[in-house]
């Protein structure tokens, strides 16, 4: 039976993850529009349109580097002086980087705007923070499988909303007083109360160690020796492959959509809509029913390979009516595959390592974000539809590779 104090904890992890995971779908509209206005004084009016995008490119990817280099420091860090201290870090430093962003768009500042995005990227691994936290308040497999699924269910939540209101506070045709840094500015707001609600309304969820010392140089020393272990090694590998599939076919689906059946920005926004619904709907009620009939390793087989085919048919239809069925089972099924794998990454690793091997995932999903646009980008000059084909094969071999674990454990 959870006490008062958990559940004020667990309330309090939910919450700094949605707002996590808001503050970052919220400017997920606005930054390609911004780079590529050619009235934006940001830049000089002789760099070309190719320059912008190519810059546009290595400040997207700013962010998902400074979560692959900060979420294993992060870890550490919570694991030698607690999940609470940890918290509360990173979630002072994602104010201080979204403000920074903010005031750098209204300043005209590039490189100011870059440093902001890094410093948001790297403290943004408070999401490993709350992951660990759930696995110190979780008594049981099943309950921790469970709690994950509401944290994938809580980021598609944040997702479908932060990605809605981002889009519209940045648009001056839907109300004269709306800029582009305004999406930012109500970020850091809501990082903000979420800076107090992890200050007063959070409790420890791990034993404190008052002599244990932080090395920086130690996170990654330790994720070493704990990669050391085949098993562990061969689940991040899963996990990678996985999310290098889901993060190509999302960034993908909508030039999909546009190509073939003549999409606007308004029903591309439409179909974010169904696609958050359906992964919250896999990773939080499906993935709780399963949990209860069916043992983590076998309905992780099932999704692994129903995602697999699903994400290389996309392909076929020629009717949106066709497409949306296949679309929706794929999120499905990747929204259940999510927190089981991270729950298998969680349970192979001791209580006392927690927050690096969480931290790890983090930065493994960060590796993911950084390198999947990158690789469907290659793929789509040659070919729109071989770049879901190419996210179908890594996740063919990430079922490849989960069956040869099962085989030799």
């Amino acid at each position: 039976m959870m006490t008062r104090k958990k559940k004020a904890s667990l309330i309090a992890v939910y919450f700094t993850f949605f707002i996590d995971n808001l503050s970052w779908a919220i400017v997920f509209p606005i930054f390609a529009p911004y780079f590529l206005d050619p009235g934006n004084v940001l830049f000089s009016p002789e760099v070309t349109l190719g320059t912008r995008t190519m810059i546009l490119g290595v400040f997207l990817m700013a962010f998902s580097l400074g979560q692959f280099f900060g979420a294993p420091v992060i870890g550490e860090y919570a694991d030698k002086h607690g999940r609470r201290k940890a918290l509360i870090l990173s979630v002072f430093f994602t104010l201080i980087g979204l403000c920074l962003s903010a005031w750098s768009m209204h300043a005209k500042y590039l490189v100011w705007l870059f440093v902001g995005r890094l410093l948001t990227g790297v403290f943004a691994s408070s999401n490993s923070v709350c992951l660990s936290c759930v696995a110190d308040l979780s008594d049981t497999e099943k309950t921790k499988v469970k709690y994950f699924g509401y944290l994938s269910m809580i980021a598609g939540l944040a997702f479908l909303v932060g990605a809605f209101v981002g889009g519209k506070l940045a648009d001056k045709t839907v109300d004269s007083s709306f800029f582009t840094a305004v999406p930012l500015w109500l970020a850091a707001g809501l990082t903000f109360l979420n800076f107090l609600f992890v200050l007063f309304g959070f409790r420890e969820t791990t034993a404190i160690h008052p002599n244990a010392r932080f090395h920086l140089m130690r996170a990654f020393q330790d994720i070493k020796t704990a990669l050391e272990t085949k098993k562990i090694k061969r689940t991040y590998l899963i996990y990678f492959l996985f999310l290098l599939a889901w993060i190509i076919l999302l960034q993908f689906f909508p030039v999909l959509t546009v190509q073939k059946f003549a999409f606007t920005s308004s029903n591309i926004g439409d179909l974010a809509l169904f696609i958050g619904i359906c992964w919250s709907m896999g990773s939080g009620y499906l993935n709780k029913v399963l949990a209860k009939h069916f043992k983590s390793s076998i309905t992780l087989e099932v999704c692994l390979v129903g995602f697999t085919i699903l994400c290389g048919s996309v392909i076929f239809p020629h009717h949106i009516y066709e497409l949306l069925p296949i679309l929706g089972m794929c999120v499905i099924f990747g929204g259940i595959a999510w927190p089981i794998c991270t729950g298998m990454i969680s349970s192979m690793a001791p209580r006392e390592i927690q927050g690096k091997i969480l931290g790890v995932s983090q930065s493994v999903q960060s590796l993911a974000m950084a390198i999947g646009p990158v690789i469907g980008g290659i793929a789509y000059g040659i070919s729109l539809n071989l770049t879901f084909l190419i996210a179908s094969f890594f996740s063919l071999v990430a079922v490849i590779t989960y069956y040869f674990m099962l085989k030799h454990r």
